[in-house]
């Protein structure tokens, strides 16, 4: 696997060669907006920002906002160029008509059950406890109950709690809740304020058992407008390439990386910082990439096929 990464960073190096002196951008583009939550995912865009690597050819605008919705609906009326989501939120908007296209996939690990004053050992301990998940058929509600009844639970002897992460969490610190899962850097955070929570459960290494030791869960991804991706293919592919370089940047430079999350999103630097040893930020090569994705995809059409628009998408989603 670092092999093929290596093997990725030397492509995406000499791509930068090759495009840097004949990237030409095909419609009117000056600006291009993203709108992204508060992630890890965003900092190879905010360090491309910050680092000015594309200021002689386009400028990147960077809107944070937690509001995927919205963001597909801006990219529907062409309001901004790209979006970083769920990679089942885009599959699904793809699916449905939205013309999206896949540029990267970028997180593949960061989330983790937590439980209260008690430790996990097994699924099977969390039969009659209330669990906390963001968003019922959302991604995280999908692996809370696909690891539920891949180790032998009924899901419906949990109790759920359907709540945003944030107010959650306060429940969660307040002894309201038996178990919650949370994504980076919201559990470390937990962890350091609530001396009764416990890290039962990292849920890459449960997804691992389930697939020969593969831990890599494709949750978010980077998309473009379809439109843009076929005037632009060169800007985009730059794009991609330096969105690469960051990844790397932001792994040697965690403790800059971290106060650039603290500028942009309002996450303390310090929490940001300790919370990268348990975050899979990485990008694959695009067979790789999709090859995982797949597997994920077929998984969440067992039980919540809407998920993502009912079936896999096809080849044109994959810039």
């Amino acid at each position: 696997m670092k092999t093929k990464q290596r093997l990725a960073m030397i492509i995406a190096a000499v791509l930068l060669v090759l495009l840097g002196s004949s990237l030409t951008v095909g419609t009117e583009v000056d600006t291009i907006i993203i709108q992204t939550p508060p992630t890890v995912g965003a900092l190879p865009l905010i360090w491309m920002k910050e680092q000015g690597v594309l200021a002689d050819k386009v400028e990147l605008d960077i809107r944070v906002s937690p509001d995927h919705q919205r963001g597909l609906a801006l990219m529907a009326q062409k309001d901004i160029e790209m979006l970083v989501t769920g990679v089942n939120v885009g599959a699904k908007a793809y699916n449905k008509g939205i013309d999206v296209r896949l540029v990267n996939t970028n997180i593949w690990g960061i989330d983790y059950l937590l439980t209260s004053g008690f430790k996990a050992e097994s699924w099977s301990d969390l039969i009659g406890k209330t669990l906390s998940l963001p968003l019922m058929g959302g991604p995280l509600d999908f692996l809370a109950r696909y690891f539920l009844i891949h180790n032998g639970v009924d899901p419906d002897e949990v109790e759920y709690v359907y709540a945003p992460s944030a107010n959650a969490a306060k429940s969660f610190q307040l002894g309201q809740l038996d178990a919650i899962v949370l994504p980076e850097p919201m559990v470390t955070t937990t962890l350091n304020n609530y001396d009764q929570a416990v890290l039962s459960f990292d849920l890459q290494e449960e997804w691992a058992k389930l697939h020969d030791g593969d831990n890599r869960i494709p949750f978010v991804g980077l998309f473009v407008r379809g439109d843009l991706a076929e005037d632009n293919p060169d800007l985009i592919a730059a794009l991609k390439a330096y969105y690469q370089q960051g990844v790397e940047w932001v792994k040697a430079n965690p403790a800059d990386a971290a106060r650039y999350a603290e500028k942009y999103f309002g996450q303390p630097a310090a929490v940001v910082e300790e919370s990268f040893t348990r975050i899979n930020l990485n990008v694959y090569p695009d067979d790789e990439t999709r090859a995982l994705i797949e597997v994920y995809f077929n998984a969440i059409i067992e039980l919540y096929p809407e998920m993502i628009g009912g079936k896999l998408p096809d080849e044109q989603f994959y810039f």
